[in-house]
């Protein structure tokens, strides 16, 4: 018979992970896009390296265990947090609202937080596939 004391441990397990990628994804996405070197790159310089470091990111956490549904959505979730973020805290004129600055990321970066979702997800996916293939072949 399983504990309540275990059965409460692997169900905070995958917020827990999920928060921790928000977090890591929102803090790394804010200072992405607010760092100097952005005037010098090209839109698709930005965007490969992006994708790079997010792929690589996502394999880390997997490495960490964090399982690919949480991975997905803390993703998702700190991509949109940190551009919040970002918005809101960057010097403007006219003051902008957390829900202003949401929506103008969602207008205009909706594509590339799916892009960095989606690779981030799939390099998570297959490090976690590979990793499992390598211990069942053991």
């Amino acid at each position: 018979m399983v504990s309540n004391s275990v059965v409460t441990r692997i169900g905070m397990r995958w917020p827990v992970h999920a928060s921790f990628a928000a977090a890591i994804f929102a803090f790394l996405y804010k200072y992405w896009l607010t760092t100097p070197v952005l005037q010098y790159m090209s839109v698709g310089r930005w965007r490969l390296f992006a994708v790079v470091v997010a792929a690589g990111c996502g394999v880390a956490l997997s490495l960490l265990r964090v399982s690919t549904s949480a991975l997905s959505c803390g993703v998702m979730v700190g991509l949109l947090l940190g551009r919040t973020w970002a918005a809101w805290t960057f010097p403007n004129d006219v003051a902008i609202s957390v829900c202003a600055a949401f929506a103008s990321h969602l207008k205009s970066f909706w594509r590339e937080t799916l892009l960095l979702t989606f690779a981030t997800t799939l390099a998570g996916f297959c490090c976690a596939y590979f990793a499992k293939r390598r211990v069942n072949i053991r």
